[in-house]
């Protein structure tokens, strides 16, 4: 069984198997991407500014950073790989979600979880970390299950957002000169 034989079999059961009325909720979750990401880096930067802490201002930095490479990163992608998504090449898979360019990489997903790994790392609470990763998870879940994107694509947002959550801030704590400090 190859990989591609295996993403549409998944996407294909995902998008099948719904739970009833479950749509609205879906593309709900699929929406809030943006705006979460934007208003937590906005609530970073509206407490640095109100605390006059550099150390929030820095943290509000690294997130710009994140949204920024995160952005890049989705649309060159893109570009590069130009994959058609599944709703287009697959006549049994219904576009449920907005979705129009190219498919890989989830650019919903690779936000999502960029941000969540970035929040993470530069907070490091449980309390901010478990909740920002059961979001990333089901912005995941509806891009496959709206069938606006294969599992394929939603796998290499997880991964790719991942590291650049992780990337920025560790390159951040690394510089050879120090930022706001």
């Amino acid at each position: 069984m190859n990989i591609a034989y295996f993403d549409i079999a998944l996407l294909n059961w995902l998008h099948g198997h719904l739970i009833p009325g479950s749509v609205p909720a879906l593309q709900m979750v699929s929406d809030t991407t943006t705006w979460v990401s934007i208003g937590m880096a906005l609530l970073v930067g509206v407490l640095a500014l109100s605390k006059r802490s550099k150390l929030l201002l820095k943290q509000f930095i690294i997130l710009v950073v994140v949204l920024l490479l995160v952005a890049a990163t989705s649309q060159g992608l893109k570009a590069l790989i130009d994959r058609d998504r599944p709703f287009y090449t697959h006549p049994g898979i219904e576009k449920l979600s907005s979705g129009g360019d190219a498919s890989f990489p989830s650019g919903h997903t690779l936000e999502a979880f960029a941000m969540a790994a970035a929040m993470s790392l530069i907070f490091r609470r449980k309390l901010i970390a478990i909740p920002l990763f059961l979001w990333a998870l089901l912005v995941a879940y509806s891009r496959v299950a709206l069938g606006v994107h294969y599992p394929s694509d939603v796998l290499a947002g997880m991964v790719i957002g991942a590291a650049i959550g992780w990337l920025v801030p560790w390159t951040f704590r690394r510089m050879p000169f120090r930022i706001l400090e």
